[in-house]
């Protein structure tokens, strides 16, 4: 592998290389690719940040000026504004005070990481942490990117993300039948869309019933933006239950109504669970692999057969035609 290069966490390559106070860098999405680009590279002038003295540039104060250089400078809620300045003032600063960027090391961030104590702010300073130091590598506060020797926190409490056996589906579509997450519920089940993709989804923009598709409108793989074939009777099910035109309430909403009813109902698992549930049924209802790969809007067939089919009982076609009619399409040769 040529030097300088590196494959990222996010599955693209890198290339990064100081010299002389000149900065060559350039992101490209293979290794092929980014061997094209480096010989296309435009060198930049290392940036000075201003009013810092580089010299006695602490971990700390640079966290300071990249909050209020990168953080409150952006359109985002004040609400995680306040996270970034909790943090700081809670464990950066009592910390990492005296430490000098420049003497910073990815071991001592790993043992400043290892002893939080609670998950999730171990999981959010990480976050953070990463995109600090990131930037004062490009811009030349530090000479290598200590982040590569960095790992990602563990998540031990996880949430369980499995289908739901049929009686689980039972349980759960007879409880909220009269709530507000209702058709919510129902359209996760039928369509298999993340969280995000259900709120953005409008019953006028993005439902053609000519043609009898939804208009997924994701982002977060090649294959997320996405139509879904739907039946007749899930169409007419979303006009007689969709109290709008979308699902009107805040994106935290489901997850933690949801969260209550299972727990109410004694079953294990999360919002997502209804997608790989989605998966399953579709799996039992004889839909090929490639089907579900795009109605799930994965980026690899991959993912949804050894994920999203995490089949660990047999659920008879006869049974998810009873509980659900024909919202599910049906799937025969000449439609598969």
């Amino acid at each position: 592998m040529k030097k300088n290069c590196y494959h990222r966490k996010d599955g693209r390559w890198q290339y990064s290389r100081q010299e002389n106070g000149v900065l060559y860098y350039t992101i490209a999405n293979t290794y092929r690719e980014l061997l094209e680009k480096i010989k296309q590279i435009k060198p930049k002038q290392i940036k000075q940040i201003k009013n810092v003295k580089t010299k006695t540039l602490t971990f700390f104060s640079y966290y300071n000026f990249y909050i209020d250089t990168y953080v409150k400078t952006k359109k985002i809620k004040n609400k995680t504004v306040n996270v970034w300045l909790r943090e700081n003032k809670q464990y950066i600063q009592p910390y990492f005070q005296k430490m000098p960027l420049d003497k910073l090391h990815s071991e001592n961030i790993q043992k400043f990481l290892n002893q939080i104590d609670k998950e999730r702010t171990q999981e959010i300073l990480y976050q953070h942490i990463i995109k600090v130091l990131k930037k004062a590598y490009i811009t030349g506060k530090i000479k290598k990117d200590i982040t590569l020797g960095i790992e990602k926190p563990i998540k031990t409490n996880t949430q369980v993300r499995k289908p739901l056996t049929i009686e689980e589906q039972e349980k759960l579509i007879n409880h909220i039948k009269d709530t507000k997450l209702y058709a919510f519920v129902m359209f996760s089940l039928i369509v298999g869309s993340r969280r995000e993709e259900t709120i953005k989804f409008n019953l006028l923009e993005d439902l053609d019933e000519e043609k009898q598709t939804i208009h997924i409108k994701g982002t977060k793989t090649k294959n997320a933006d996405r139509y879904v074939y739907v039946t007749k009777e899930f169409i007419q099910f979303l006009k007689t239950n969709m109290k709008a035109n979308t699902f009107d309430f805040n994106i935290g909403y489901p997850t933690h109504e949801l969260g209550k009813i299972f727990q109410q109902l004694y079953i294990k698992n999360c919002l997502h669970g209804l997608r790989h549930t989605c998966s399953a049924n579709l799996y039992f209802l004889n839909a090929k692999d490639k089907y579900r790969q795009l109605q799930l809007g994965h980026s690899s067939i991959v993912t949804t057969n050894n994920i999203y089919t995490n089949i660990k009982e047999n659920i008879p076609k006869a049974k998810l035609l009873e509980l659900y009619g024909n919202l599910y399409p049906t799937f025969d040769q000449t439609f598969d």
